[in-house]
């Protein structure tokens, strides 16, 4: 059986930093994987803003990655603020050498950041933990900033966004801001680097490690993310379009006006395939 877990997150409550093409984003995908994947209510599952929690995401991922048979297609796409952070050690509260890349969920009462951060460390472990059999398919889909570009100023609260906005958590904390830049040269765990045993999944990221994705007025006058705005187009013109092909149609676009290069990552022996069928 085919699933999906589709989120976008356009309002971050008091974060006060909201990215308004999300919902847009996860309407689009939403949509395209019903018509490629046949998916419905009892095989999606859809979260936005306050309901994409990062205790609500895990067990999504959870249902997303159990009962899994040859040949079934499971999908994860998220919409929303990526960030990357220096991890605090549970036991000892010894702050981490390398910097983790991390999806942004929906900001719980608590003031410690890393309670709605879900790393890459997290993915990975749900991975592994499943059993997840090479038969079948794996494939996230991420359009969120996994750059380091988190200076971008607060916006106003109610204020009509006209100008591109990055998909970059701005961390508007001392302490934290100095995690990640009092390394001189930080290494970064990219999420394309996931420490899994052999699954067959892909990674469609949105931008390089460097960059930010960016999220911005497009030409049917609505906002999205650059990425999906394009990307959900394209399969939809081509339903049977590979990995490869969907990168080389949506990469000139976007470089038009965006910094942004689309990539793959992972099993590179499905880049040639049909994303969806």
């Amino acid at each position: 059986m085919n699933r999906a877990v589709v989120v976008g997150i356009g309002d971050y409550g008091r974060l006060n930093q909201p990215l308004p093409g999300c919902g847009n984003d996860r309407d689009g995908w939403a949509g395209l994987l019903r018509t490629t994947l046949g998916l419905s209510g009892t095989t999606m599952r859809i979260r936005a803003d306050a309901q994409a929690t990062r205790v609500v995401l895990l067990d999504d991922l959870r249902w997303l990655l159990a009962d899994v048979q040859a040949g079934d297609q499971r999908v994860f796409f998220f919409a929303g603020h990526g960030a990357r952070l220096r991890r605090t050690d549970p036991n000892t509260g010894v702050i981490d050498d390398t910097l983790d890349e991390t999806l942004v969920a929906y900001p719980g009462a608590s003031d410690d950041y890393e309670t709605f951060m879900l790393f890459d460390a997290d993915l990975a472990a749900l991975i592994n933990q499943s059993g997840f059999p090479t038969s079948a398919r794996l494939t996230l889909i991420l359009d969120a900033c996994h750059s380091g570009g988190m200076n971008r100023p607060f916006l106003v609260p109610g204020a009509e966004i006209q100008d591109p906005l990055p998909r970059c958590l701005r961390i508007d904390d001392a302490e934290l801001r100095a995690r990640e830049w009092e390394i001189a040269v930080p290494q970064v765990r990219a999420f394309g680097s996931l420490d899994t045993v052999e699954v067959p999944r892909v990674i469609v990221a949105a931008a390089r490690p460097e960059q930010s994705a960016w999220d911005d007025r497009m030409d049917d006058g609505q906002r999205h993310g650059v990425f999906s705005y394009h990307a959900t187009r394209a399969i939809s013109g081509r339903p049977g379009i590979s990995f490869n092909e969907l990168i080389t149609t949506v990469t000139p676009p976007i470089a038009v006006k965006y910094p942004q290069n689309p990539n793959l990552l992972g099993d590179t022996g499905r880049f040639p395939g049909i994303m969806f069928n």
